[in-house]
């Protein structure tokens, strides 16, 4: 878990990072009163300690994206907390069935990895792997802005890596991509539910565009600044 601390007005906004292990992919906590908002859920022990520590009650959960590393503790986080789900409307229609929650992606890379070095990722995902949909219980199209507890959140449409894939700014200085930027590596394009034309003509520019001070919380490593970037 990691942990930063982000001036944001007069207030220091606490963001919390835990990684997904398998596929190195991101869950963000903010706690937020009584209120947490919870981006991209993975399964994580930790996070309940916050719930704890912060006396959460309530989370919103938002999805930069419909891909199972970033879904996969949905169902666990709704069977612990109160809560309601976000995500773009391409996501939402996408998670509502179990092939669109396929972990293809996942396998995929643990297999890759099995193969480089002898490993066994790939055998033990699949003793605990479960086939689940997902409601959402609110969607947007294109653009959209939300507010949890002190929080103003502008929700922005980036198709590309997915057709429901999104990014979300906090205060114009931060914002998750999800997969739709990653500093060191080029955003994918080629999957089957990628949307490559999407991305060129709308998605780089609009990134492209972006504060290059604006610090970045992507879905997979560490954050970093729009300017830090490599294939922007």
């Amino acid at each position: 878990m990691y942990r930063y601390q982000i001036p944001i007005g007069n207030e220091v906004l606490a963001i919390y990072r835990f990684i997904y292990e398998p596929v190195d992919s991101n869950m963000y906590f903010i706690p937020i009163g009584v209120t947490g908002l919870v981006i991209d859920p993975n399964i994580n022990n930790e996070l309940l300690g916050l719930f704890d520590q912060y006396k959460t009650q309530r989370v919103q959960i938002i999805l930069t994206h419909e891909h199972y590393d970033h879904t996969s503790g949905v169902i666990w986080l709704q069977g612990i907390i109160d809560n309601a789900l976000f995500c773009e409307k391409a996501c939402a229609k996408s998670i509502s069935s179990i092939r669109g929650n396929n972990p293809m992606l996942v396998a995929f890379v643990l297999a890759s990895k099995d193969r480089a070095d002898g490993g066994h990722r790939y055998d033990d995902f699949k003793k605990t792997y479960l086939k689940y949909i997902l409601k959402a219980d609110c969607s947007f199209e294109s653009r959209e802005q939300i507010t949890i507890g002190s929080l103003r959140i502008k929700c922005i449409s980036t198709p590309g890596h997915t057709l429901g894939s999104a990014c979300y700014f906090i205060d114009n200085s931060i914002v998750f991509t999800g997969d739709s930027l990653i500093q060191d590596s080029p955003t994918i394009t080629r999957l089957p539910e990628s949307d490559e034309n999407a991305f060129i003509s709308k998605t780089l520019p609009f990134l492209k565009s972006l504060n290059k001070n604006m610090l970045v919380f992507p879905g997979h490593g560490d954050p970093f600044k729009i300017n830090e970037a490599k294939y922007l």
